[in-house]
């Protein structure tokens, strides 16, 4: 009898601190959670990596969508709430922004929800704190984003900023990112937020204003334009800017010059983001002519890069040919490396890295590398082969790995000579390669020999 009378006060007590956990949890503005990543590796892309989590705050926006700010270049797979009833469900990925680790969760199958946080920007305008501002980068990307300085430093991890019941932005470090960013994010279904597509230099020296400014006072010089996100082959590094979108750089003082041309860029007259898509004008100086540009603006990604940064929403590209393991050469790849990659990776690859990174090729070139060979009967002597720029194959020069696959799987060639650099070569017949193909998944049992766009 008495062991009854435990079980029931057990299984009443256990009802009543899932109730109460489930109350409290409706009443939360913000709530714990935690994302799973996959792991992903440049120099082994074939292994599915190990899974690794990390906390994250929450906030729900309604409909059971949920927003955080996480991990930068990452591959999340899923969420989920930090362990107040173990029968809630997971949460899905909506989208994820990897430039500024913005993320929307999906919640389905779940009964009772928090409060959704309303997104009022003409409230927060009026009501949050302002002060000065400026565009940063955030840790990994490319994108400026706006933001407000706090007076004290908060923790490096992503909270919410609230004033009563207004969300007034993200805190990150001594930063707020304000609640536009997130009404934005919510409203374009996850999407990337724009770059300018163009880098600049506001610090002039005195004696390059005097050169510059004979004709035009304080113009925009250009000094980079990003492949594939700006206006290349329309805009070059020596441009001087006069107009965007219609507003003339003699009017933005000094002080503050840098952050009011992003405000041209990125914001509307009236202030607000604009999104993907979107064009602008540009008014510039060049040979002593006068010229107009026009582009629509993009999100920051180097897929369109000569060396691209990383495989950016996708696992990285490759192809093993006689147990020979290729891939395109990317910065992600030499990071790998560690913290020493510059010192100890092949200083040819980090050179190419170095002074190659963002050259434009209108046929989006790539440069092919052979990574390493897995030790076969077949291949026996090529073992040192390491870190080699593929250069030709059949006297054919080498542009990207779908151009390898295409020419391997030639009918015509009965044999492949492979040229790479510091003079190496390797040659095989087709016949060996087949019956290299057939030893690599014997012994060492891959579930793919390439991964590739089709």
């Amino acid at each position: 009898m008495k062991n009854f009378k435990t079980i029931i006060f057990v299984t009443f007590f256990l009802c009543t601190y899932t109730f109460l956990n489930a109350e409290e949890f409706e009443d939360k503005r913000v709530i714990e959670s935690r994302v799973t990543f996959q792991k992903i590796s440049h120099q082994n892309p074939w292994l599915v990596g190990e899974p690794f989590t990390r906390k994250l705050n929450i906030i729900h926006l309604g409909k059971g969508l949920f927003f955080g700010v996480t991990l930068s270049k990452q591959n999340p797979v899923y969420a989920e709430f930090e362990s107040f009833d173990y029968s809630v469900p997971k949460l899905s990925i909506k989208a994820y922004d990897g430039e500024t680790g913005f993320l929307l969760l999906e919640s389905t199958g779940m009964n009772k929800l928090p409060k959704p946080v309303g997104l009022d920007l003409k409230q927060t305008a009026k009501h949050c704190p302002s002060g000065k501002s400026k565009y940063v980068y955030l840790p990994f990307s490319k994108t400026p984003i706006k933001v407000f300085l706090l007076d004290q430093k908060k923790t490096e991890e992503s909270d919410f900023f609230f004033k009563n019941q207004l969300l007034c932005g993200i805190t990150i470090s001594d930063f707020l990112i304000p609640t536009d960013y997130v009404e934005l994010f919510l409203r374009s279904g996850g999407k990337s937020f724009p770059h300018p597509g163009f880098l600049f230099d506001v610090n002039l020296t005195p004696s390059e204003k005097e050169y510059y400014s004979k004709s035009f006072p304080n113009p925009l010089l250009v000094t980079e334009v990003v492949p594939g996100v700006g206006p290349a082959y329309n805009l070059f590094p020596g441009d001087l800017v006069t107009m965007i979108n219609s507003f003339s750089l003699t009017k933005v003082d000094d002080w503050d010059r840098a952050d009011k041309i992003f405000d041209l860029v990125l914001r509307k007259s009236d202030g607000r983001l604009r999104e993907l898509g979107e064009t602008v004008q540009l008014k510039l100086y060049r040979n002593f002519q006068n010229l107009s540009v026009s582009y629509d603006l993009r999100a920051y990604d180097s897929n369109d890069f000569l060396i691209p940064e990383e495989a950016k929403n996708r696992r990285p590209l490759y192809l093993i040919v006689g147990g020979f393991f290729f891939t395109e050469l990317s910065n992600a790849y030499l990071k790998e490396f560690g913290s020493e990659y510059r010192v100890k990776s092949e200083k040819k690859l980090v050179y190419l890295s170095d002074y190659y990174q963002k050259k434009v090729h209108p046929v989006r070139e790539k440069i092919v590398i052979l990574s390493r060979v897995f030790p076969l009967e077949g291949n026996l002597g090529y073992q040192d082969f390491q870190d080699l720029v593929l250069e030709k194959v059949n006297g054919t020069r080498i542009s990207s790995l779908s151009q390898l696959k295409t020419l391997l799987q030639s009918e015509q060639n009965s044999y492949f000579a492979f040229e790479m650099s510091g003079g190496k070569i390797a040659f095989f017949t087709k016949r060996e390669i087949l019956d290299l193909q057939q030893e690599l998944q014997s012994t060492y049992k891959l579930g793919r020999s390439y991964n590739l766009e089709e």
